[in-house]
């Protein structure tokens, strides 16, 4: 059964729907991703044994972490935000408005909204104080953990081009993100303009995982011998896979 809060979630949700599918399913899509991130965290909250209160403040993160994809999916016809804003920055300011952090003091407040703020970020900005910085790991790896199996089943069954933002089909990774990723780096969606790119750059997770547990997931699912089997048997995306492997294993 769902609480008030995710009721009225669901209810935010689906108020952006439209009556046209190839809109509606994308906003399902994120709604039910919103679900499993909530879930994902549940179960990192456990393993990593957050307190109660981290425990709450970590599950309000990572329901509203992409409250803003509904608007953007319905105004631009894109999840890609260099199309249209910065989804996690959006997201913050919409979870700052109504009733949606009721319950939580103004530090408890400020640290989830910098958690909602920072989980798209290439990386999670220095001198963030200890709360925010908790939540903000938790809800980099949750989210990670539940965006794989989404692209995947696009790999799998590669219909709804949304999901990788219409990039080109080409097998090649596209010159800026090559450099990134010689340098070990992530690249940024905005470089990307293959799926190949966008497949490729998943290795780079195994870097910014911030849990040991998250860090056995992402091996125990399978996910990086899944990712490797839609790309090239090249010797970098071989060496990139192996890296990975070794990264996520390292205790």
């Amino acid at each position: 059964m769902l609480s008030k809060l995710e009721r009225e979630f669901a209810v935010y949700a689906q108020s952006f729907f439209t009556g046209e599918e190839s809109i509606d399913r994308n906003l399902r899509l994120k709604l039910a991703h919103s679900f499993r991130v909530r879930n994902e965290m549940r179960r990192l909250a456990q393993a990593e044994s957050f307190s109660p209160e981290e425990t709450r403040g970590a599950l309000r993160t990572a329901l509203l972490h992409d409250l803003s994809r509904f608007e953007q999916f319905q105004r631009f016809h894109s999840f890609n935000d260099a199309e249209s804003f910065d989804h996690g920055d959006r997201s913050a300011e919409l979870a700052a408005s109504g009733d949606w952090l009721e319950g939580f003091g103004p530090e408890e407040r400020d640290a989830i909204l910098t958690a909602i703020r920072v989980h798209n970020k290439l990386a999670i900005p220095p001198g963030l104080p200890e709360q925010a910085l908790l939540w903000s790991r938790a809800i980099r790896d949750a989210d990670k953990l539940d965006i794989i199996p989404i692209l995947l089943d696009y790999l799998e069954d590669p219909e709804n081009e949304s999901i990788v933002f219409g990039l080109s089909e080409k097998p090649e990774l596209s010159p800026l993100v090559l450099e990134s990723i010689m340098r070990g780096e992530c690249p940024r969606h905005r470089d990307m303009r293959t799926v190949c790119d966008f497949v490729a750059s998943k290795f780079l997770w195994a870097n910014d995982l911030n849990f040991h547990w998250s860090r056995e997931e992402f091996l125990r699912r399978g996910y990086l011998d899944r990712i490797m089997a839609h790309l090239p048997r090249t010797e970098m995306f071989v060496r990139l896979y192996e890296n990975a492997c070794r990264r996520l294993a390292a205790k």
